[in-house]
């Protein structure tokens, strides 16, 4: 690799927002080029950085196998945010590439809009039919390694809420007792079309470290936890600070962009630096 390419690699890997603000001044097909051969590291890093609607036309551009790899790298909020912006047969090639769970947990998700407790909630989550015995609800919870063991919801035969105790209290119970009879069946619940905002001023948040979200036929979609709503705050807070800071750095940002998108232009136009993988990332 020429000096020129080694240096745009080593400032894509050192610097991922600053490079991902230049790499959007160029055609998503370029910038998908870089990110198709580049550390998937460094990838991950870069693309996280993009603007939404950029980084799914990257991800289009990109050969699918490849794509996949790239996208699977994601973190779930953000493999949401970008399947939201593609068509249906790219998502779906983009879903074949990750675990079936993990697949299957994003589709459920999907339908419904950003800023909804629909599209925060977390599925699969641990739950068992009320009228198992506790034996072998206990023996269900054992072999089930995903999901929230905290909090365990009962459901009846069509999959509605019936009721919620605690994996603690589960386990005390006398192991020829049945769920139904040990389950508490007042229930706090949340619609998946409620806002963010107001799950987040729910007064239940200091009452419980999770709520279930039921469908309007009261059937269990899934689980929102309360550290979820704590990084809803954060980035929030994060948000609001960039955005207060936005002026102050603009000029530098402007300067640093130009010094950089010189070196990327010269790095995306090296034909080596789009045929050979950096082994160092």
């Amino acid at each position: 690799m020429n000096p020129h390419s080694r240096l745009g690699a080593t400032f894509l890997k050192t610097q991922p927002a600053a490079a991902a603000r230049v790499l959007e001044d160029f055609p998503a097909e370029s910038a998908a080029q870089y990110l198709a051969v580049a550390n998937p590291l460094t990838a991950k890093d870069v693309i996280g950085h993009f603007t939404p609607g950029f980084a799914a036309s990257c991800l289009s551009a990109i050969e699918p196998q490849a794509a996949g790899q790239l996208f699977s790298q994601l973190h779930l909020e953000l493999q949401i945010m970008l399947l939201r912006q593609l068509d249906l047969d790219t998502r779906e090639s983009l879903l074949s590439a990750l675990r079936p769970d993990r697949a299957a947990s994003i589709k459920r998700l999907l339908p419904y809009p950003e800023g909804t407790a629909g599209a925060l909630m977390e599925a699969p989550l641990v739950s068992v039919p009320e009228e198992l015995s506790v034996r072998k609800a206990v023996k269900r919870i054992k072999r089930t390694r995903r999901g929230m063991k905290f909090y365990i919801y009962t459901t009846n035969a069509t999959g509605q809420l019936t009721g919620v105790l605690t994996l603690h209290e589960l386990i005390s119970a006398p192991s020829g007792a049945h769920v139904n009879e040990i389950m508490t069946r007042d229930i706090i619940c949340l619609s998946p079309a409620q806002s963010i905002l107001t799950v987040f001023n729910s007064p239940y948040w200091q009452e419980y470290h999770a709520l279930p979200v039921t469908d309007e036929n009261n059937i269990l979609l899934g689980v929102i936890r309360q550290k979820s709503m704590r990084r809803f705050q954060e980035k929030a807070f994060h948000a609001n600070i960039v955005s207060n800071s936005l002026e102050t750095f603009v000029a530098v940002g402007e300067l640093f962009a130009i010094t950089a998108g010189d070196l990327l232009t010269t790095f995306i136009s090296t034909g080596s630096s789009l045929t050979h993988r950096d082994p160092h990332g």
